[in-house]
């Protein structure tokens, strides 16, 4: 464990803890089980459970949906710290944004600002940057559906895996 984790400890302080959103893994689940997240109440348990110093989301950006942006403006309004990928048109009409690599690139561009981590999605394009980070003794928790989590997360968090559905009733629109 690096010096700056045992001073923080040895001195009773909380951990600085950041979390990382992947929105589309995250609001998508909620919504194939008929409910939805309610983002002022999720940041709100973030901050009072994991005493969150920064809360960032990230998700595409679609600069001609109206709706989006509005929600985006209340995302930042309750403190979330936008982190938005341009949406990209497939010849098929199909849209997407990649999210993985911004969010892994956050992940380890402030690895040394954060003791501890919440990372909120399912996807197993993550699992290299999560092993790695808890290789280096970083404290990581995993928030996310269950039923769609990528088994090989499931394994590498064990007690430290939070079914999204356990804290629904703290969370829910």
């Amino acid at each position: 464990m690096s010096k700056p984790n045992k001073k923080l400890k040895a001195k009773g302080r909380k951990l600085c803890t950041y979390v990382f959103i992947d929105a589309t893994n995250i609001i998508y689940g909620a919504s194939d089980n008929a409910w939805k997240v309610d983002f002022k109440k999720l940041i709100k348990y973030l901050k009072e459970r994991f005493r969150a110093k920064k809360v960032l989301y990230f998700a595409g950006l679609d600069q001609e949906n109206k709706k989006q942006l509005k929600f985006y403006e209340k995302l930042q309004e309750f403190g979330y710290i936008l982190r938005l990928v341009p949406v990209k048109t497939f010849s098929d009409g199909r849209k997407k944004a990649d999210v993985d690599s911004r969010m892994t690139f956050e992940m380890m561009k402030s690895l040394n600002q954060y003791q501890q981590i919440v990372i909120m999605t399912g996807d197993g394009d993550f699992y290299w940057v999560l092993e790695y980070l808890l290789k280096i003794r970083k404290k990581v928790k995993l928030i996310a559906h269950q039923q769609s989590t990528a088994k090989e997360l499931k394994q590498l968090f064990k007690g430290d895996f939070i079914p999204i559905k356990n804290i629904r009733h703290q969370i829910e629109f």
